[in-house]
């Protein structure tokens, strides 16, 4: 983990020390956690809530909005699983399905401002690594995890459109080759997504300077090699000749 995601991750951990939750937590004890389960959640001391427990109150039945205070509550505790790769759910596009509906003016600009820099610097970590160390996650997930979310996506596109390592090219490989539909190429593969991040994400991919920067930097990668296996090499070069045909 970077360190400027460590400290962002640390300060949410103070910023949202002050916030308790009601009892019983909104979460199901009839079926999705047992009574028991809910208290343990309850009474541990956030940093100590294990990945599995939080899970099973993430993807349980729930209300349709989560208490604000609840929220709040486990929110560090939720930056701090997902900045490891480890998301405290069953798909990591839900990762964040408690803060739906998320309602602006219930947070503080400091809150807002600790969201934000964990939106920005966790995508920025996502595109030093390759593959993202997480089950079969590519970066579309990423994506959809933090639109699923009401992050701003645009912030996210623009700091990888500016990127030019090896690592965010094979992502965007990934994005390009990978992330839609064969037969509905207008259409993401992943069923968390929607027509809305669909349609972002192709305009973006078609702008002069996505393609001129992502066509420059695999011309580059071409010219040094850099020991990648030869499918990846083809798929590269074929992506070079579709980014300057267009």
């Amino acid at each position: 983990m970077s360190i400027v995601l460590s400290e962002i991750i640390e300060q949410s951990y103070s910023l949202f020390a002050m916030y308790h939750p009601s009892r019983p937590l909104d979460i199901c004890t009839d079926c999705c956690m047992t009574p028991e389960e809910e208290g343990k959640l309850a009474g541990l001391p956030v940093r100590e809530i294990p990945r599995d427990l939080l899970s099973c109150y993430n993807d349980g039945a729930k209300p349709e909005k989560t208490r604000i205070e609840e929220v709040k509550h486990f929110l560090p505790r939720y930056l701090d699983l997902i900045g490891n790769f480890q998301f405290p759910t069953h798909s990591t596009e839900l990762s964040f399905s408690r803060l739906i509906p998320f309602e602006k003016n219930e947070w503080s600009k400091e809150e807002l401002d600790v969201l934000l820099r964990f939106n920005s610097s966790f995508f920025k970590h996502c595109l030093t690594l390759y593959p993202i160390p997480s089950f079969s996650d590519e970066i579309d997930t990423i994506l959809i995890m933090f639109w699923r979310a009401g992050f701003n996506i645009a912030e996210l596109l623009t700091i990888w459109e500016d990127d030019k390592t090896l690592i965010g090219t094979l992502h965007f490989r990934d994005l390009y080759f990978h992330s839609f539909e064969e037969y509905n190429p207008a259409k993401l593969s992943s069923g968390f997504a929607d027509k809305g991040l669909a349609d972002i994400l192709l305009t973006w991919r078609a702008s002069d300077k996505v393609k001129q920067n992502f066509a420059g930097n695999i011309e580059q990668i071409i010219i040094e090699r850099n020991d990648l296996d030869i499918a990846d090499l083809n798929e590269l070069n074929l992506l070079y000749e579709i980014l300057r045909a267009k």
